[in-house]
């Protein structure tokens, strides 16, 4: 009974009517008047509220507000995220990619042991360095240019459909083959003492400075990936930085560094970090 007397009275409050006037100041004349109640006064509270609310939504889907929102970016830039994301990773694998290059480099020089990465065959590195796989190419073309002076070009091969033409570093006598199950990563090449060694190709000398273990060393890098390596020097020819063309002198046999066991070249030719046989490329 009180429960219903106090919900009684709860809607009397609620429903009583009040004026409200608006006047003027000086005359007190009234200008407007309109009677509420609570429950009027309520809904209309409530409705600006809802009003607001859902304006402010509407705004803010449809028009560049939402940028100002916390955690919220427009598509161009989640775009940008996402390419500036594609980038980063491209890089960071280029990087690593560099560094497993440049350490290959050095065991080369030093006669060390290739370090091959975990995603060798997807990185486009062999997985045993006893084998190297040959490419339709390789079977392609085999002395396209062959002169009859053995001291010019004498050997030529396809790659990506361009000819590409080397040149012996020496003309002598081949003592010690490639052999890669034995780390033997290129062939020694045995000539008269003073004999001067070529690059065979166009190329920029990266490489030209004595090691204990293969003395005075040349490292040149050719076009399209190719990097050829002169070993056991006398004296080297070139520095760091010089450009080189193909038949250009670049050091001079010799007995130099702890690996030698007589006055030769040891000359070693990769192609993007793999170890290739000289003697298929070059006619010696």
């Amino acid at each position: 009974m009180k429960d219903k007397k106090n919900t009684s009275l709860f809607w009397k409050k609620a429903l009583h009517k009040y004026r409200f006037v608006i006047m003027t100041d000086d005359s007190f004349e009234e200008k407007l008047s309109v009677k509420l109640s609570r429950l009027n006064v309520f809904a209309l509270v409530g409705f600006l509220v809802f009003f607001c609310f859902f304006s402010s939504v509407i705004l803010i889907t449809n028009t560049n507000l939402n940028e100002y929102i916390p955690g919220r970016a427009t598509s161009d830039v989640q775009d940008e995220i996402i390419s500036l994301s594609i980038k980063s990773d491209s890089l960071l694998n280029n990087i690593e990619s560099q560094a497993v290059y440049l350490e290959n480099i050095r065991n080369i020089i030093n006669g060390d042991k290739l370090f091959y990465p975990a995603s060798e065959e997807s990185d486009g590195y062999i997985t045993d360095a006893s084998f190297v796989e040959k490419t339709i190419a390789d079977s392609l073309l085999r002395d396209i240019v062959e002169s009859e002076d053995r001291g010019t070009i004498n050997n030529s091969y396809i790659n990506n459909n361009e000819v590409i033409l080397f040149f012996p570093p020496l003309l002598g006598m081949i003592t010690d083959k490639f052999d890669a199950k034995t780390n033997h990563y290129g062939i020694d090449l045995v000539a008269k003492e003073n004999t001067r060694i070529s690059s065979i190709l166009d190329g920029v000398v990266v490489i030209s400075h004595w090691t204990p273990e293969t003395g005075y060393v040349v490292g040149i890098q050719h076009k399209n990936g190719y990097l050829s390596f002169y070993k056991h020097n006398s004296l080297v020819l070139k520095s760091v930085g010089d450009f080189v063309k193909t038949g250009d002198h670049v050091s001079i046999i010799g007995n130099s560094g702890e690996f030698s066991s007589g006055p030769h070249l040891h000359f070693e030719l990769w192609h993007k970090g793999l170890p290739l046989n000289p003697e298929e490329y070059i006619n010696f």
